[in-house]
């Protein structure tokens, strides 16, 4: 059911369509589908207005919170993506987005890995100042 009209052109609608004009006419006048003329007809017999319906306000839970997923990340750093949405139930890509808007990296950082980038460093250093 449409939400957006006014209860003012409802109620202006449903006038022109109890003078006696067609609903034909009253859906070309005020540039409406027939289903929603219908709609509105359905609700005025069924409600005895035509009062626009609270849309509901219903929120899905979070599965991948902040502090959840780092609790996790720190007992299992090396788990896959698809491991990690398993234990929530989620796919691996809502993991990777939910790691990206959270800003957490899995970036590995071990030491022989740092010694190894360093040295990759400065063996290109050198290589540049023999060039100068």
């Amino acid at each position: 059911m449409a939400y957006g009209y006014s209860i003012e052109l409802r109620a202006r609608a449903m006038s022109f369509l109890d003078s006696g004009k067609s609903r034909k006419d009253v859906c070309e006048a005020f540039k409406i589908s027939p289903k929603t003329l219908f709609n509105w007809i359905k609700l005025r017999k069924e409600t005895g207005g035509l009062e626009i319906k609270e849309r509901p306000k219903v929120r899905s839970t979070r599965k991948l919170t902040k502090d959840g997923l780092l609790a996790y990340l720190n007992e299992h750093p090396d788990h896959y993506l698809k491991e990690i949405g398993a234990s929530f139930g989620v796919t691996a890509a809502s993991v990777f987005s939910a790691l990206r808007k959270f800003g957490i990296t899995r970036k590995k950082n071990h030491p022989l890995q740092r010694a190894r980038r360093e040295q990759k460093a400065g063996i290109l250093s050198r290589n540049l100042r023999a060039r100068s």
